[in-house]
């Protein structure tokens, strides 16, 4: 429907206009470079400093002509039906460069530049460009290409829709399959002697119930996470921790029989993921060993990843997953903040700064995980159920794909987590 004039022939450029057209708005488009392709009665979208008349002009930026990345200033300015602009420009139809600002944060260049990272060696969301100007919950691309398509629509008499549909997806992070069985007498043994040395009796009973009379185990939250998720028709996705024990690795043995026949019959009806361990990190081999216990206990190929504790590092995490045959990663949002970490709630192809190309690695960013809310905002449950459902409707407005990282042991409705099933309910309802 569109024609794309530019004479810039940039990878960047390429990839920026297919995110904003194909991928967010689901339109279609074809790129000339010179002015001598456009036929007569084009929708010409004029990306150039020169003017064509009847065409609807974006004055680039600079950004997509370019192959640097290192840190610079980036202009700004509130208000309007943007929200916010990146990358203001003159003398066009826009006052930005969409563009530019899009490639910005989708392929997530201010992660390529100094920063001080967390305790975890994570880039947190203090060092983000859209928290620190208030905006991180605020899917910005899909925001900005709404409107964009709508400004076409006006300028050339259209009446063209996004194809997107909004969509819920359900994701659980299984880090410990259980909280007490299937654990093996010395770990089992320890953790009653922790628990009785430091008085929490609760505890003790709660092992008590779950070992020796065999009633449910707290973390065997399974069976109500699928029931609830059929009853708004949304899918999910297990991503199952199978790293060797470490200090933040306390999963069950893959080789467990229990975990095993877990993950088999999940794998049933629900799509399942590897979650690499944080030992693997930045780590090939481990990773790729990690993905093949899975595969041999599902028998068949895994694609799908997120990361345990978050921990990506930009390119290298990405780089690693298509090399040991990643193609889909559900690691892309902040552990400290709820929010779009590249400002974006569609799912989109990745673009390696270092190698300046696009690659086949999907990105499926998510809005909020549960140990988010609680654990880093202190959220109330009421206040939590009121920030998912915010950032739902915030979806839902741009037909992008609303995704929230649980874990089976929130689930279990005790302690800290008392109540916390109304929040994973508010995410997944179709309301």
């Amino acid at each position: 429907m569109f024609t794309v004039y530019s004479p810039i022939t940039s990878n960047r450029f390429l990839y920026a206009v297919k995110l904003v057209l194909s991928q967010v708005c689901g339109v279609h488009y074809r790129i000339v470079h010179h002015k001598s392709e456009i036929e007569e009665g084009d929708n010409v979208i004029n990306y150039s400093g020169t003017r064509i008349e009847g065409s609807f002009q974006v004055h680039p930026y600079g950004l997509l002509s370019e192959k640097y990345y290192q840190q610079f200033d980036v202009n700004f300015d509130y208000g309007g039906a943007e929200k916010l602009k990146l990358f203001l420009t003159e003398f066009d139809h826009l006052g930005y460069d969409i563009f530019s600002a899009s490639f910005f944060l989708a392929s997530r260049m201010e992660e390529y530049w100094e920063f001080t990272p967390d305790e975890h060696g994570r880039y947190s969301s203090t060092n983000s460009i859209l928290n620190k100007l208030g905006v991180l919950h605020l899917p910005l691309i899909n925001i900005w290409s709404k409107v964009f398509l709508e400004k076409l629509n006006k300028h050339f008499n259209l009446a063209l829709r996004s194809t997107m549909q909004f969509k819920i997806i359900n994701t659980i992070d299984v880090d410990n399959a259980w909280a007490y069985k299937n654990k093996g007498l010395v770990r089992s043994v320890g953790g009653m002697g922790k628990a009785l040395i430091k008085g929490n009796v609760s505890e003790a009973k709660a092992r008590v119930e779950a070992l020796v009379l065999d009633q449910e185990d707290p973390y065997d939250t399974y069976s109500y996470i699928e029931r609830f998720a059929a009853t708004q028709n949304v899918e999910s996705i297990y991503f199952f921790l199978l790293g060797d024990r470490g200090e933040f690795d306390k999963n069950v043995s893959h080789k467990h029989s229990g975990l095993i026949q877990l993950i088999k019959k999940i794998a049933e009806n629900n799509q399942v993921g590897i979650h690499p361990s944080y030992q693997s990190y930045e780590n090939a081999e481990q990773q790729a060993k990690e993905l093949l216990r899975l595969e041999k206990i599902t028998g068949s190929s895994v694609t799908k990843a997120r990361k345990h504790f978050l921990r990506i590092s930009l390119p290298e995490t990405y780089r690693i997953y298509q090399k040991i045959g990643i193609k889909e990663d559900y690691t892309m949002g902040y552990a400290d903040q709820a929010g779009f970490r590249a400002g974006i709630c569609t799912p989109y192809s990745f673009f390696d700064l270092l190698e300046d190309k696009e690659t086949s690695l999907i990105v499926h960013p998510f809005a909020y995980m549960d140990g988010t809310l609680n654990q880093y905002m202190k959220l109330s449950v009421e206040d939590a159920v009121a920030k998912v459902r915010q950032l739902k409707q915030l979806v839902r407005a741009v037909e992008g794909e609303f995704i929230g990282v649980w874990h089976n042991e929130t689930l279990n409705n005790k302690g800290i987590w008392k109540g916390w099933t109304k929040v994973f309910e508010a995410g997944l309802s179709i309301e």
